[in-house]
């Protein structure tokens, strides 16, 4: 047991130390591979996630973690969070990250965290996020144990509950059974006067999405949407609770006929007899909260979108490339269908670098880019694979169809000649192609390798060729 304390007291010491670690290594690290990946232009872009500022500018406890339970960053509110954290004190919310982790999905948990006072309830956002070629989660809290305090309070007298909330920049209400408001704090809500509320049924102000048509709302239609499924499927609306509710996200409509979303927590009301007699509980405006979520969500969907894209062309990146192709096989060997797969090399590029400069280098690279992409059908994909290297998947293709395909390619690449080519060393274009036999368990790696086989063929036979090779990527007549 010493020890264990020991060892204990010494991770939570080292907690600091290890925090201004990976934080300087983190920078370093995000720097070096975020440039690798990422063109400049998407670096300055001030709506990318960048997981050190979020962590740094974040005003409540934040952490950054490892799937594995390491505590990689975390600001000063979060010091506390790391520690329970690093220490396995909080094993629900380490179970959390490994799923947000593994299933690269965003989550919530809430969580006690202990405390010399008792515990404190945090309401725990975990956003997975990409740095480098690591997966990391980001931890954002936030401090939720004045609800949960209040709503326990509400059970000792309806006095006491009126003290506290009378000081609440929260509302609290009071509903009777039949769902009409009869107590509302002092100070209001929804933008009424208390006395305004008093007699009204809360059901007037449920939000209705049709009536809105953006407006107000700012893109948060489907939020709403999905609050309102959410909410039917309840056993009550929380105005009207029979039972213990906690923290369930409402939509209401505000007295300027904006909409707003709020975050409720009821307990039913028992008559001197025990029977329901109403409900009572306290509402928090979200909105700004849920706003900001869902512009984090975007700008994570778009980093997503960009790590998979390359950045001159615009077409799928390798790893992109490899993710969908692995899938198109799977497809493939359930639903017996060819398919072929061209490996698209550009013959003397390095010399328009060299002499023409890589402005006209990258000009060729696009306009070759732009042909695939219009010249690709829906289920085909197309990906620069790096430098002057592409490749093309071509969806229930025969060894035709992909044989024509590429010699198309081939005849594209003598107009790059003319348009951004050197003398003596013409721009051109070699293809290799390999047929994907369904029958066979292969994977993207393998079947790339056969591709770049059968190209260095099309290249040796003199450049500005096809060279179609067989299942091991032999060339063939």
């Amino acid at each position: 047991m010493a020890g264990e304390a020991t060892r204990n007291e010494a991770s939570a010491g080292a907690l600091t130390a290890v925090t201004a670690h990976h934080r300087d290594e983190m920078r370093h690290d995000d720097m070096q591979q975020d440039d690798a990946a990422l063109p400049a232009a998407v670096l300055l872009d001030p709506a990318r996630l960048n997981p050190t500022e979020v962590v740094q500018a974040y005003p409540g406890p934040a952490l950054l973690v490892d799937p594995q339970g390491i505590v990689l960053l975390n600001n000063e509110a979060g010091t506390q969070l790391g520690t329970a954290f690093l220490l396995g004190e909080l094993p629900e919310l380490t179970d959390a990250v490994a799923r947000s982790a593994e299933l690269n999905r965003p989550g919530s948990e809430r969580i006690e965290l202990p405390n010399p006072d008792g515990s404190s309830s945090l309401l725990v956002t975990l956003l997975p996020v990409e740095t480098g070629m690591e997966r990391r989660v980001l931890l954002l809290a936030r401090d939720v144990t004045l609800e949960r305090n209040m709503a326990k309070a509400l059970l000792d007298s309806r006095q006491r509950y009126k003290d506290l909330v009378s000081c609440s920049t929260d509302f609290a209400w009071e509903t009777n059974a039949a769902g009409r408001f009869g107590f509302v704090s002092p100070r209001g809500a929804l933008g009424y006067q208390a006395f305004e509320l008093e007699g009204r049924s809360a059901r007037e102000f449920r939000a209705d999405p049709a009536e809105f048509d953006g407006g107000p709302l700012d893109g948060m239609l489907d939020q709403i949407a999905s609050a309102e499924r959410t909410r039917s499927d309840i056993a009550t609306w929380p105005f009207e609770a029979e039972a213990t509710l906690d923290a369930i996200e409402v939509w209401l409509v505000r007295k300027d006929h904006t909409i707003g979303c709020y975050e409720v927590s009821s307990i039913p009301v028992a008559g001197p007899d025990g029977h329901w007699i109403g409900a009572r509980g306290v509402c928090r405006d979200v909105t700004e909260a849920r706003r900001r979520d869902a512009e984090l969500k975007r700008a994570y969907a778009r980093l997503e979108r960009l790590s998979r894209t390359d950045g001159l062309t615009g077409l799928l990146n390798r790893r992109a490339f490899h993710e969908s192709l692995d899938l198109r096989l799977a497809q493939q060997r359930r639903h017996e269908r060819p398919g072929a797969l061209l490996y698209i090399d550009l013959d003397n590029f390095k010399a328009v670098n060299d002499i023409r400069g890589h402005a006209e280098g990258d000009a060729a690279l696009r306009a070759l880019a732009d042909y695939l992409t219009e010249k690709s059908r829906a289920g085909d994909l197309v990906a620069r694979l790096g430098g002057d290297e592409f490749a093309v998947w071509l969806e229930e293709a025969d060894v035709h169809g992909a044989r024509g395909k590429a010699q198309a390619i081939v005849a594209f690449g003598q107009s790059l000649d003319v348009l951004h080519g050197v003398a003596g060393k013409p721009l051109g274009v070699s293809c290799g192609v390999v047929m994907s036999d369904p029958a066979r368990d292969v994977s993207s790696d393998a079947l790339l390798a056969r591709a770049d086989t059968a190209m260095y063929q099309a290249k040796r036979a003199g450049k500005g060729q096809v060279a179609v090779g067989d299942g091991d990527g032999e060339a063939m007549p």
